[in-house]
């Protein structure tokens, strides 16, 4: 009898433990301003000069730097999914760098961002694709 009353009280418990600790959509419009862009499909950039992204959520705007070229490109939010964002291809200057790996990534993992997941914290967001994996880490800046 002591055993189906742990148990009982257990499995609510590690059920509620994975749920909290599980990645939660968020509202796209908390992507208002600057972020610096330190993840790239699970590849933390780690060079100087940062990718950096700063959303205008109340035109629909986003522009920023690659890591090399400057961008600007407009972004689709969906009323009926307050996580739903869709970033359209961008407009950026042609100017060629030593290392144009990173700013392909993060081009590359735009074009597929379709909704906003919660971060570890309030200054962290998580772009993500259609089905939910993580292609970019934002951090406030």
């Amino acid at each position: 009898m002591k055993r189906i009353i742990m148990y009982a009280l257990l499995i609510p418990m590690f059920v509620g433990i994975a749920v909290s600790c599980s990645e939660a959509k968020t509202d796209a419009k908390k992507l208002e301003g600057k972020w610096k862009v330190v993840e790239v499909k699970g590849k933390k950039i780690l060079e100087e000069g940062l990718p950096q992204m700063d959303f205008n959520m109340a035109e629909n705007k986003l522009h920023g730097n690659g890591g090399c070229n400057i961008f600007n490109t407009t972004i689709e939010l969906d009323p009926n999914d307050v996580s739903s964002i869709t970033i359209k291809p961008a407009a950026a200057t042609m100017m060629a760098c030593p290392n144009m790996e990173t700013e392909d990534a993060v081009f590359q993992a735009m074009n597929d961002v379709k909704a906003v997941k919660a971060g570890q914290n309030d200054e962290e967001m998580l772009l993500v694709d259609a089905n939910g994996d993580v292609l970019l880490v934002l951090a406030k800046n």
